[in-house]
């Protein structure tokens, strides 16, 4: 995919927690930058005009609450992704019938 390069303006205090989260990704400030625009402009409007209005009339505390939140459905949907990806790969053909197989295939995962 084609890439073009955007400006942003940062606070200092931002700009240096992007810095600080790229050194320990291993990643530019610019691929930081590109993925928190890729999460942004998939979100609805709705979602934008609500962000800027807690932004604007929340406290410290209103934008760590929303930030745990968003924390907390990411993990979820990362559950969600790696379940359903983990089961699209077991083999349901290869399902184990007696209890003296699955004791048998319990031991051999353990060794």
């Amino acid at each position: 995919m084609a890439a073009r390069t955007i400006s942003a303006y940062a606070d200092e205090v931002t700009a240096s927690v992007i810095e600080r989260i790229a050194q320990s990704e291993d990643r530019s400030p610019a691929q930081i930058a590109a993925a928190a625009l890729r999460f942004y402009v998939r979100l609805p409007s709705e979602a934008h005009a609500a962000f800027r209005r807690i932004e604007k009339m929340g406290t410290d505390q209103d934008m760590d609450m929303l930030s745990r939140e968003i924390s907390r459905k990411t993990l979820d949907a990362e559950w969600e992704v790696a379940h359903r990806r983990l089961i699209a790969e077991m083999k349901t053909s290869e399902m184990i019938a007696s209890e003296d197989e699955i004791l048998t295939e319990a031991v051999g995962l353990t060794q």
